[in-house]
């Protein structure tokens, strides 16, 4: 359950996370390609990203141990604390001062845990394998100018348009050169 609760609340916020996120300042191409071979590429190495096993990661054992003293914390909650009591029973309990305590509990654990911090390093993880991936098949990244992220803004992210454009900068070879970043080697000019 545990384990669930963690990926659902993974997959929400790197869905958030993307959803918000704005144009790339850069891409992956490969000059030449075809778009049926770019889009196989993609998808093959979106998804070993995708699928990566982070569960022995720092980022992901923090979570579970959170998770673990989240469950301690709860454990019992709903008997209240009698605060005094009566031949014919409890006279009152505080449940609403137990019930902030436990919110107060809750929210120190999940503040330690530092979660923007962890999912920023558990989304590099992931990004970091789909990299590793296409760069094994001969990708390397290039900067998207400032018109050419203009242009992706105003692109439906996952529409087919978007797809055509991002190809049309990747297969190039003029913008992969002109437009590779600084600390990876240029190819040389003929």
């Amino acid at each position: 359950m545990r384990r669930q609760f963690a990926v659902s609340l993974l997959s929400s916020v790197v869905a958030t996370s993307a959803a918000s996120a704005p144009a790339p300042q850069e891409s992956w191409g490969k000059a030449g390609i075809t778009l049926t071979q770019y889009r196989k590429d993609s998808l093959d190495c979106g998804l070993q990203g995708h699928y990566t096993d982070i569960s022995n990661t720092d980022d992901a054992k923090a979570f579970v141990k959170a998770s673990k003293q989240l469950d301690a914390v709860t454990t019992g909650a709903s008997t209240p604390i009698t605060l005094e009591t009566n031949a014919t029973g409890p006279n009152s309990t505080n449940s609403v001062d137990q019930m902030a305590q436990y919110a107060a509990q809750q929210q120190h654990i999940v503040d330690s845990v530092r979660p923007e911090m962890r999912f920023k390093s558990i989304k590099r993880t992931l990004v970091a394998k789909t990299w590793e991936c296409l760069a094994s098949r001969g990708y390397s990244k290039f900067q998207l100018t400032d018109e050419q992220q203009r242009a992706l803004r105003k692109l439906k992210p996952g529409s087919e348009q978007r797809r055509e454009y991002l190809y049309g900068l990747a297969s190039n070879p003029a913008i992969l050169a002109a437009q590779a970043p600084a600390s990876q080697p240029q190819a040389e000019k003929p």
